[in-house]
């Protein structure tokens, strides 16, 4: 009998470490994975945000070094904004440019193009993985914690992170947009199909440098203010802990 409930005992004080384990496990994950989440949110709106890509070929003048018209651009903003959300596969469209018919893009550059689809949608594909963790940090906080101030206190770890991500990217840029750009496309794709020429290649015409400095910003723009909403809300949940409600006293 001694046997028997020392070994009942011992499974029940086993259960709480485990779930104390399980917990922190999904502790950590929150605080890593909800930048990833906030970045991977500000990725879907800039890449289908017609308007911005539009924009941007207004800026940079993009009618008079492509030779394509009003019509002909808005076509091709929208076939990019359904490209990044369709099944993997290649982009390409037949256009009038100077007076001739030809088609959009090079090999090289429908190749590139893949590449890049693959990579945005990893990144979209990631958002939702993010999501869940979210998700289910939120649900274990409700159920589980006794306050809000541990999931206050896991917003304001992961709030930490994605400040220290704007500032690293902001300085960087400031610093030296060319090579941060050139960086980034040397880790992210390993061949030089991004090695485009300016002065015949029609991708990097319609997305210039420029363009992506503007981008940058918009992105860094977008998690700072995103960053800053988990941050109020971390700091109400620590000095608010009944906020939450539920189980929470």
């Amino acid at each position: 009998m001694r046997s028997t409930a020392s070994s009942v005992a011992s499974r029940v004080s086993a259960t709480p470490d485990l779930l104390d384990w399980v917990r922190g496990l999904v502790s950590v994950a929150f605080v890593l994975l909800l930048p990833l989440l906030i970045i991977g949110t500000s990725l879907r709106g800039l890449v289908t945000d017609r308007d911005f890509m539009l924009r941007g070929f207004q800026d940079n003048r993009v009618a008079t070094t492509t030779g394509l018209d009003q019509a002909q651009l808005r076509r091709v903003a929208d076939a990019f904004v359904a490209y990044f959300q369709a099944a993997p596969g290649q982009i390409q469209l037949q256009v009038t440019a100077f007076g001739q018919s030809r088609p959009l893009f090079t090999e090289r550059e429908v190749a590139h193009m893949e590449e890049v689809q693959g990579l945005i949608q990893l990144f979209l594909r990631m958002q939702l993985v993010a999501a869940a963790v979210v998700v289910i940090r939120l649900a274990t906080a409700v159920a589980f914690d006794r306050s809000a101030v541990p999931l206050g206190r896991d917003m304001l770890w992961s709030t930490g992170v994605m400040v220290g991500l704007v500032v690293l990217v902001g300085f960087l840029s400031l610093l030296d947009f060319d090579a941060l750009w050139t960086r980034f496309h040397q880790i992210a794709f390993r061949n030089d199909l991004w090695q485009l020429d300016p002065t015949r290649d029609y991708l990097i015409m319609l997305f210039p440098e420029p363009f992506w400095l503007a981008a940058t910003v918009r992105m860094a723009t977008s998690v700072g203010l995103q960053a800053l909403l988990v941050l109020v809300l971390g700091l109400a949940f620590v000095i608010s802990p009944r906020f939450l409600g539920g189980r929470m006293t």
